[in-house]
C-alpha cells in the first residue's frame, strides 16, 4: 500500500480526535513531571521503563505507577496521533503536518491545537533539516 496523502477536508474531520489525543497527551506531561518530582523530593530516581526495577516505601512505589500510568497512556496517545498519518512536530504547541499533494508536490498540512481547521501547507523541508512553523511560510490552503 503507498503513502496516504491527505486532503484539507480529511485533516479537518480529524481535528476532534487531534484535540482529544494532545489534551491527553499534554495532561499525561503534567502529571509525569509532577510524580517525577515527587520521585526526586524522595531522593529516588523515576524510571519509566515496565521491566525497570522499582524498590522503595508504599508511598513512592504508588507515586511510581502513576508515573508509569501517565507514561503509558501519554505514548498510547502519540501512536494514535501516528497510526492516523500525523507527524507531531511540537508538543507543547500541538502541532502535526499530514502529507499532501498539491499540483504533484508533496507537501504539509498543518493543524496546531487550538486551530479548528488546517488552513496551512508547506513544502516537505530537505531531508534532516528541520524548519520552524512559521506563518508567513506558509501558503493558505483555498
Amino acid at each position: 500500500m503507498g503513502k496516504k496523502y491527505f486532503s484539507v477536508d480529511e485533516v479537518n474531520e480529524l481535528i476532534p480526535q487531534l484535540e482529544d489525543h494532545f489534551q491527553q497527551m499534554l495532561s499525561n506531561k503534567r502529571e509525569m513531571s509532577k510524580a517525577a518530582a515527587q520521585l526526586r523530593k524522595m531522593g529516588l530516581q523515576p524510571e519509566l521503563l515496565e521491566s525497570s526495577a522499582f524498590s522503595g516505601s508504599p508511598e513512592a512505589e504508588a507515586v511510581h505507577r502513576r508515573l508509569q500510568s501517565h507514561y503509558f497512556s501519554f505514548k498510547q496517545h502519540l501512536l494514535s496521533v501516528e497510526r492516523i498519518g500525523g507527524e507531531i512536530k511540537d508538543l507543547e504547541l500541538g502541532r502535526v503536518d499530514f502529507p499532501c499533494l498539491e499540483n504533484g508536490q508533496e507537501g504539509r498540512l498543518t493543524w496546531q491545537l487550538g486551530v479548528t481547521e488546517a488552513p496551512y501547507r508547506h513544502p516537505v523541508a530537505e531531508e534532516g533539516v528541520s524548519h520552524p512553523f512559521d506563518r508567513t511560510k506558509i501558503l493558505r490552503v483555498s
